[in-house]
């Protein structure tokens, strides 16, 4: 009997500090920004950040836009305005009309 004590005792230890790892590494993310767990630096201006989304998804009504506004920022609005503001001329892509 005294080595399944054992046992359980150290599955229980393990699955203990598994869960405190798991509270640890996530008590800075965001749950609602499926963005937070990239560097915004990254996000930007890396390989597989914005620009790589954007020209992958092409339907920015459907992904981008329910998400911004929902937190307040705005849809193709907002996505113009951070256009303009670091000089980027490209065409977003439109909602086709139904």
């Amino acid at each position: 009997m005294k080595p399944k004590r054992i046992l359980r005792a150290l599955i229980t230890v393990v699955l203990l500090a598994a869960l405190v790892a798991v509270l640890y590494f996530s008590r800075n993310s965001d749950p609602t920004n499926p963005h937070a767990s990239i560097p915004e630096e990254t996000w930007i201006h890396g390989p597989k950040g914005h620009g790589y989304a954007v020209m992958n998804n092409q339907q920015p009504w459907k992904q981008c836009y329910p998400c911004h506004e929902k937190q307040g920022l705005g849809g193709e609005e907002y996505c113009q305005s951070c256009h303009d503001q670091s000089g980027v001329n490209v065409a977003i892509p439109q909602k086709p009309s139904q």
